[in-house]
């Protein structure tokens, strides 16, 4: 098969760097690794090498950064919006957002996530490109069939809310919400899917670009269909808003990706991409768990705060939502440490991916000790940038402080499970994340906040608690038990047995280029 595929330049100058258009890891048997390795790896001095990473985190996971927080920033909009309409409006909105994060953006994020892995050390290790598109349509596959899913339970929200004792009015403003919000899944889940398969290519600049065009749209709109008392619509013209927003996204990935030259790692619809999607799911599914587990843990705290009031309620997501906005820097940086580390490894350059997440490591300590800072120097001016009602200001002052306290902790987190989702190790992150929410977090928080009535602050604790718990036990475990050259022999392994269902006539291809795809 010919290598002469041409990419942008940022694709172009990454592939090149990171692994050597002549050598492709997927040509070599897995006792030959050691040779490939020591042929790419870096070996400069520990500083030096650092010292890219630090250059490249800065221009690339940077954007990654820049992209989430303008993504964030609609939600933000919105909560300033309707929580100008009152406490129940405010109210029911969080709890129609926990919702959809439990059941179709949390394990959206998961089943995608699996790309992360798949796809970043394909493009790296394969001379065949379009075995990142491939594992593109398997992540479109797993996802769709999830939104098709969930879709109905959404349109039943209300009952379900009402079943579990929520307030009448609170769960019909919700139910509406959550109505209204469904018709915007399919767009959103497609974007972040074409997001995951760009940056795993190194084009870092296709989701901020998009994104920085729509976010002035989102908050004008946001402005005007919820609170204009011209063109306003009240509550309902939060979800609407957001709808659109979404529409807007996905088409302008889809230009993106259609006048650009990336759609030559596309390579058409295979019917080999519905074949061994278990291989898939081997990664994706603990993924979801991984991320499941600590966002709904989170919605948990939500669900478990509502029954403390309105006004706890509130404060409660105006606290969320500023440590959210904060924590969106250390997941960006966990999403750029991910594809990144994962082109390294499928580049046979592991000591320089285990230096690339050292200092993925250390920037998010940096932002997380940052934003701690603001939160405790800032925080009662922050709270009026929401609110000017008293009783929420008083119950997001009791909140503030231990919510400081797990931002680093958090972060943490996130570039930890990233490191480990890069390495294909999704498993290891969903029974810490299980250890640490469920064994930990939740059962604790139950007990400060019902138990020794701690209310919404006990149940913060407990939160807090268990998230320093799992970043703990995934920091010892990165440190002690990975062996970062191993990693490349199981990178290889793990996509020749991946791919080895794609169709006749790409499997010919593939071994007349010298590429098995048998183990």
């Amino acid at each position: 098969m010919s290598e002469q595929h041409t990419f942008p330049d940022d694709v172009e100058s990454g592939a090149d760097h990171i692994s050597g258009e002549t050598t492709p890891l997927l040509s070599v048997s897995p006792s030959e690794v050691a040779l490939e390795i020591n042929k790419h790896d870096a070996n400069q001095p520990y500083a030096a090498v650092a010292k890219t990473e630090i250059k490249w985190i800065a221009s690339s996971s940077s954007l990654i950064i820049l992209t989430l927080v303008l993504q964030s920033s609609f939600f933000f909009v919105n909560v300033l919006s309707v929580s100008h309409l009152g406490a129940k409006e405010l109210a029911a909105m969080s709890l129609a957002v926990t919702c959809m994060g439990i059941l179709a953006m949390a394990p959206s994020f998961g089943l995608l996530s699996a790309m992360d892995t798949f796809c970043s050390t394909a493009f790296t290790a394969s001379r065949d490109k379009t075995l990142v598109g491939f594992h593109f349509q398997r992540g479109i596959i797993a996802v769709l069939t999830h939104v098709i899913i969930v879709a109905p339970i959404m349109w039943n929200a209300e009952k379900i809310l009402l079943a579990i004792g929520q307030d009448p009015e609170i769960s019909h403003l919700s139910g509406i919400y959550l109505r209204i919000q469904i018709p915007g899944i399919f767009p959103w889940t497609m974007f972040e899917a074409c997001k995951r398969y760009l940056q795993a290519q190194e084009i870092m600049h296709a989701g901020i670009t998009i994104v920085a065009v729509i976010a002035p749209i989102h908050w004008i709109n946001s402005f005007v269909f919820v609170r204009s008392s011209t063109y306003g619509f009240g509550f309902i013209g939060a979800p609407i808003v957001t709808v659109v927003s979404n529409v807007l996204m996905f088409l302008g990935m889809l230009i993106y990706i259609r006048f650009s030259k990336v759609n030559e790692t596309w390579g058409g619809w295979d019917i080999g991409a519905f074949r061994n999607m278990s291989a898939y799911y081997k990664l994706a599914i603990p993924a979801v768990v991984t991320i499941c587990a600590e966002w709904v843990g989170f919605e948990l705290l939500t669900i478990g705060i509502s029954y403390f009031g309105a006004y706890q309620l509130a404060g409660h997501a105006i606290t969320m939502n500023s440590v959210g906005m904060l924590f969106h820097i250390s997941n960006g940086l966990g999403y750029g440490a991910s594809p990144r580390i994962g082109n390294l490894i499928g580049g046979a350059k592991p000591r320089q991916a285990r230096i690339a997440a050292d200092m993925s490591m250390l920037a998010s300590v940096i932002v997380g000790t940052a934003g701690t800072v603001f939160l405790s120097v800032y925080g009662e001016w922050w709270t009026t940038v929401y609110t000017d009602d008293p009783n929420i200001a008083r119950e997001t002052a009791r909140l503030m402080p231990v919510a400081c306290l797990f931002l680093i902790g958090d972060g943490l987190n996130a570039v930890f499970s990233a490191v480990l989702r890069g390495l294909g190790r999704q498993k290891v992150s969903a029974n810490i994340f299980l250890l640490g929410f469920y064994c930990c977090a939740i059962p604790l928080g139950a007990y400060l906040g019902y138990g020794l009535h701690m209310e919404a602050v006990g149940l913060w604790w407990g939160m807090c608690i268990g998230v320093i718990l799992s970043a703990v036990l995934q920091l010892v475990y990165i440190f002690k038990w990975i062996d970062w050259s191993d990693e490349v022999r199981l990178c290889l392994l793990r996509l020749k047995g991946s791919s080895n269902n794609r169709d006749e006539s790409d499997s010919t291809e593939d071994n007349a280029d010298g590429t098995s795809i048998s183990h």
